[in-house]
């Protein structure tokens, strides 16, 4: 399993373990990194494999984010997790679906069909306090605070 992203670990490891959201979850390796900090975590994707890890600790929910098989529910999340992933109409669900106090963390492509930027992930959570973030040629991120 690949490693957990860098700079949502270190701008999240001093937040309390609460239910978690992680979208378009991949391998899972951030839902096993919350789940072994305490995190009630469910992980959602288009394909949930049968040797998914993270065991118990983690719900899994096969559903198609583009076709909203998943709908966030609003204020339901601590923290809700889309790493890698690019769907433009997902980000008000996900700034409604954390509750007050809770935590986004986002991270998309700079480049190709389905590029985003530091910029837009600013506009779509301008409400939030802004933990950490940035970008790069390969990739931006945004982790922040309702």
């Amino acid at each position: 399993m690949a490693e957990s992203a860098r700079e949502l670990t270190d701008a999240i490891a001093h937040l309390p373990p609460g239910n978690g959201l992680d979208l378009a979850c991949g391998g899972a390796r951030h839902s096993v990194w919350l789940a072994q900090r305490g995190w009630r975590v469910t992980a959602v994707d288009l394909q949930i494999e049968a040797n998914f890890p993270g065991g118990p600790a983690i719900r899994t929910i096969e559903a198609n984010l583009e076709k909203d098989e998943f709908i966030i529910e609003p204020c339901a999340w601590d923290l809700i997790v889309c790493w890698l992933y690019w769907q433009p109409d997902l980000l008000p669900a996900i700034a409604l679906g954390v509750r007050p106090g809770g935590v986004v963390a986002l991270a998309g492509k700079t480049s190709g069909r389905f590029a985003t930027s530091l910029a837009q992930y600013r506009a779509a959570f301008a409400g939030f306090t802004e933990l950490s973030s940035g970008e790069n040629e390969m990739r931006a991120f945004f982790i922040g605070r309702r």
